[in-house]
């Protein structure tokens, strides 16, 4: 069997999104089912377009199930009811406006209150914090409001708006998160704490604080648990890291479609929660387990033909 997962970013440019290819290739491998990628970076133009391609690919060689990265809730729902059509079970990360086989969800809000008390514990009452929010999609959305209300409902003073364009990493990488970082230290001359969204955006802040010479002057605190952010937060310049657990979330995923594919179960509209995960701190660091000793980093297989070579 052959499963294809329609991809958000190049591989290499968020490591988290690798990880998380990882965790549902090797799921699904240990049942037997081959995972084939076709990527759509959401970064460039006619993405949306191109993703309902990538799915009519999909249907037109004949997998047997398809999985996809939800960033808009109302789409792709034409490509996605026609390969419902065709016989093709669909899953999704996260829970579109439209009828799939399973859906994976995060606790985003969740992950962000939790953000903004660990952010909070750190400070004192009335502090002065911003953060830096991202792209228009599902998750990082969720994430931003929860770390707003984490950020007030603790006793912290937020000075800007994530939702504004001019604070906002739209690209969702480390480069994004440094330009970001800059407009938001060129507006506030003083803070006490920041959050960067996620573990890209905050290693482009780390990289803005050094070029602007204010490295150690707030506490910083983002999402994802990756190897760098943990990296950031052993060396003290990060209070800590949101460990969502990336390559069980793509495990989790797999799970789904191997209910469907090898138990035959007949789900339909399924929901699942992910692991709410922990926060990575200076104090339980030594106990985390990098993404690549999670799961193998067997390189992934781009493209519908029958051989490995890249389609693309």
């Amino acid at each position: 069997m052959r499963a294809l997962y329609v991809n958000v970013m190049e591989y290499g440019a968020h490591p988290g999104l690798d990880a998380l290819a990882h965790g549902l290739d090797h799921h699904l491998g240990k049942a037997g089912i081959e995972l084939r990628t076709l990527t759509v970076d959401v970064r460039h133009e006619g993405w949306l377009e191109k993703q309902g391609e990538a799915i009519r690919r999909g249907v037109a060689a004949g997998v047997d199930a398809i999985a996809v990265y939800v960033l808009d809730p109302r789409e792709p729902h034409e490509a996605v009811a026609e390969a419902r059509r065709a016989g093709i079970p669909v899953f999704t990360l996260e829970r579109p406006r439209f009828p799939v086989t399973a859906s994976l969800v995060y606790p985003n809000f969740n992950h962000g209150v939790y953000m903004g008390e660990h952010l909070a514990d750190a400070l004192a009452p009335g502090a002065e914090v911003a953060v830096i929010g991202g792209p228009e999609v599902v998750d990082d959305i969720e994430l931003v409001m929860g770390i707003v209300h984490g950020v007030r409902q603790s006793g912290l003073k937020l000075l800007n708006d994530p939702f504004e364009e001019r604070y906002r990493n739209r690209d969702d990488v480390a480069d994004g998160g440094r330009a970001a970082a800059e407009r938001l230290l060129a507006d506030f001359s003083r803070l006490d704490g920041m959050v960067p969204f996620n573990d890209e955006t905050l290693l482009g802040t780390l990289a803005a604080l050094r070029s602007a010479g204010r490295l150690g002057e707030m506490k910083l605190v983002s999402r994802n648990g990756s190897p760098k952010a943990v990296d950031a937060v052993v060396a003290g310049e990060s209070e800590g890291t949101w460990d969502i657990g990336i390559t069980d979330i793509g495990a989790s995923l797999g799970e789904l479609m191997v209910r469907v594919l090898v138990g035959g179960e007949p789900l339909d509209g399924e929901l699942a929660v992910a692991s709410p995960g922990r926060m990575i701190t200076s104090e339980n660091a030594d106990s985390y387990v990098p993404w690549r000793e999670r799961v193998p980093h067997t390189p992934l297989r781009e493209g519908l033909g029958p051989s490995t070579r890249d389609e693309r």
